[in-house]
């Protein structure tokens, strides 16, 4: 053994010390010094990648990874790693072809098929992902993350029941069932099994009677729990719990009911601002680029902005009649599209399925050009469409997709499916922007800051101003309050509009047996439509004023 070699065992046994008693200065320095020494040194390479990561030096991790894969090509678990990283840099389709590397070295390689599948996911390419993670299970039939990620995507998927027999699984997998007690409560909420929800959330605040999130999603279903017991424990976790900023925000939530029931107006907006804060400081890192794409990012992008009709034709396009429903959260989305779904005539309902932001922001995000190919755009959106079971071979060509944010791409809509109808719902901002506030949107980013929220709303404004300009009739706007005063009189107009037949069952919904909802407003539609009082959030305009007396929106009354 020459000297260098000597050196460098030396030197890697420390680092390896270094590293496992998590030194991190150290064992880079470490790592460094063997690389210095020998640049093809695998293992170096390998953990030094594997240390990045852990620092959150993501890009410095990718080259890392990709040194040691050209040192040791076969060596599955460097891939595995790579496509994770890749993963968090949303460098998505990238990650796709390491993973498929890794399995093609070893077909059993699980890691390599979790992370697959949860990249799929992502996309949006639903099928795949519980293809993947099927194959998880075949190789290891009790992997608990496979059985997570496949109800995942089940749930994405509209299969609520699949999604709940997952969990059922894991409870004969797992010891620590009760932590899926939250999930099951939620999923029974999505189907309207209200007594079921009830049981597993008071199963969950049994199992973790201080996770407060169980006791304000309890809340909504059973008012009774806001009492003085549950109080105290609030105050408790309030003076303890000072760096759990999940428990803190649902703290400050819970607080928030207690004076809204008291009509304490101010005090009730004050926690709510609180609990936002405290949320969004939960989610900072998992927000922070969302944040940036929805606010800067996509509504400054040019090709969108700057996109005009070619109107050329692309192949079938009198096949499929998609209605787009449009707008902010708190609109009465959910609603527009339960009364367009229940009539005598079949329609498909999607519910904030998000396939064509995810494709968007895959080009937006590689700075790839969104419309140089229409016509495979098409095919793929159909594509997501059959795996989301809206486009059938044999039934009506006519399906609903409620993902609100699809007012950024109307321009795009009309190029693809110019028989499209786009339905705006618009409700007063006040109402609006107070009902997202009131109802903790986790999966919506922006929706944790006013500043945020107003924003938003403004983009929101201008971009339905714009289309409405340079697509005139192609958009119909329906008035939230009209509805819930006139309900016959303008369901009817809807109706017409999308070119369905109406009937009363357009405006019982309610009694369905096949009824799903995963928004906020699931317990709601399983209700007759009812007379919200358009006071009822007057109390707070003079708390929004200082953020919005620059937008001539916010004065709209």
């Amino acid at each position: 053994m020459d000297i260098n070699e000597t050196d460098i065992k030396k030197i890697y046994t420390l680092a390896i010390k270094s590293h496992r008693e998590n030194n991190l200065i150290a064992a880079e320095k470490l790592y460094n010094q063997v690389l210095k020494i020998n640049s093809y040194h695998f293992e170096s390479n390998f953990y030094l990648a594997s240390l990045y990561a852990q620092k959150n030096n993501l890009d410095k991790s990718k080259d890392f990874f990709k040194k040691a894969i050209k040192i040791q090509p076969n060596y599955a678990l460097s891939y595995s790693n790579l496509a994770a990283v890749l993963k968090e840099l949303n460098e998505f389709e990238e990650a796709i072809k390491v993973c498929e590397e890794a399995i093609k070295i070893d077909p059993n390689n699980v890691s390599s098929l979790i992370n697959l599948g949860a990249i799929l996911k992502e996309l949006g390419r639903f099928k795949e992902s519980i293809n993947a993670c099927e194959q998880v299970i075949k190789i290891d039939s009790k992997n608990v993350m496979a059985y997570q990620n496949l109800a995942l995507a089940l749930i994405e998927l509209g299969e609520i029941t699949e999604a709940i027999n997952c969990y059922n699984k894991l409870a004969k997998i797992e010891s620590n069932y009760e932590k899926y007690y939250e999930n099951l409560g939620q999923l029974n909420i999505v189907l309207g099994n209200n007594k079921e929800a009830i049981k597993f959330y008071q199963l969950a605040i049994k199992n973790d009677p201080e996770k407060l999130n169980n006791y304000y999603h309890l809340s909504g279903l059973d008012k009774k729990i806001l009492n003085t017991h549950l109080k105290e424990i609030i105050n408790k976790i309030l003076l303890k719990d000072e760096k759990n900023y999940k428990n803190l925000a649902f703290a400050n939530f819970l607080l928030s009911k207690y004076e809204a029931g008291l009509k304490n107006y101010e005090k009730e907006f004050n926690y709510l601002l609180k609990g936002h804060s405290y949320f969004l400081a939960s989610e900072k890192k998992q927000y922070k680029n969302d944040i940036e794409y929805w606010l800067d990012v996509l509504p400054n992008n040019e090709e969108i902005n700057k996109f005009k009709i070619s109107n050329k034709k692309t192949e079938n396009q009198n096949s499929l009649k998609p209605i787009f429903i449009v707008g902010v959260p708190r609109s009465g989305s959910t609603l527009v599209e339960k009364i367009i779904t229940s009539g005598s005539e079949k329609v498909l309902a999607g519910e904030e399925i998000g396939i064509l932001s995810i494709l968007v922001k895959r080009n937006v995000i590689k700075k790839e050009s969104i419309y140089n190919d229409i016509k495979k755009l098409k095919l793929t959106l159909i594509e997501r469409y059959k795996q989301r079971k809206l486009v059938l071979d044999k039934d009506s060509n006519t399906f609903t997709d409620k993902t609100l944010d699809n007012f950024f791409y109307i321009g795009l809509i009309k190029e693809i499916f110019p028989n499209a109808k786009v339905i705006n719902c618009k409700r007063k901002p006040i109402e609006s922007i107070m009902s997202i506030l009131k109802n903790n949107l986790p999966a919506i980013p922006w929706t944790h800051n006013l500043e945020h929220i107003f924003k938003y709303f403004d983009i929101y404004y201008k971009t339905i101003a714009h289309y409405e300009k340079t697509i005139p009739n192609f958009i119909y706007s329906l008035d939230y309050e009209k509805l819930v005063h006139e309900p016959e009189i303008e369901s009817k107009k809807l109706m017409k509009f999308c070119d369905l037949p109406w009937d009363q069952k357009c405006l019982e919904f309610y009694k369905r047996k096949d009824l799903i909802s995963k928004t906020a407003s699931n317990i709601q539609i399983r209700q007759a439509i009812y007379k919200d009082s358009l006071k009822k959030y007057l109390p707070y305009k003079k708390f929004l004023y200082e953020h919005g007396k620059k937008y001539s929106w916010f004065n709209i009354t």
